[in-house]
């Protein structure tokens, strides 16, 4: 379970920080944002379908795969923009998109927390470690 909110916060602060592109400036970070969205909405249906140990840690280790390749983009724009780290230098638009952003987490964090009921299969532990390592790459 604090695993789960760990995960999901590491996912909102980043979803926040990407949401943050407002024009030409942030282009970059645009699109990267928008690959991750896309990677928690992927992980999302994927875990909405799943039905058994096996389609968990398929949709988990999906998951993680996306992140891995995400992190370093990520790290990337947040050395490029140091600026959106303080809150009181995100751009309206940021301020504007944080809903959206915590809707996308409070799904993902739904989604974990049907993992963790698989949790007694080894897939499913080792596909969690994966995706545990990978949004740990987020907080450094």
């Amino acid at each position: 379970m604090r695993r789960c909110t760990i995960m999901a916060t590491i996912a909102a602060v980043a979803i926040l920080l990407l949401f943050s592109a407002c024009g030409g400036e942030y282009d970059d970070a645009v699109a990267v944002n928008g690959k991750f969205v896309s990677a928690v909405e992927s992980y999302v249906s994927d875990m909405e379908t799943a039905n058994d140990a096996d389609s968990v840690a398929d949709a988990v280790n999906d998951f993680a795969a996306q992140v891995e390749k995400i992190v370093p983009e990520m790290k990337k724009i947040s050395e490029r923009y140091p600026e959106l780290k303080d809150p009181e230098q995100i751009p309206e638009k940021l301020k504007e998109s944080q809903a959206e952003a915590e809707a996308v987490s409070m799904e993902m964090a739904g989604q974990m927390m049907k993992a963790f009921s698989y949790m007694g299969d080894e897939d499913v532990q080792a596909a969690q470690v994966r995706l545990q390592k990978a949004m740990g790459g987020l907080g450094t």
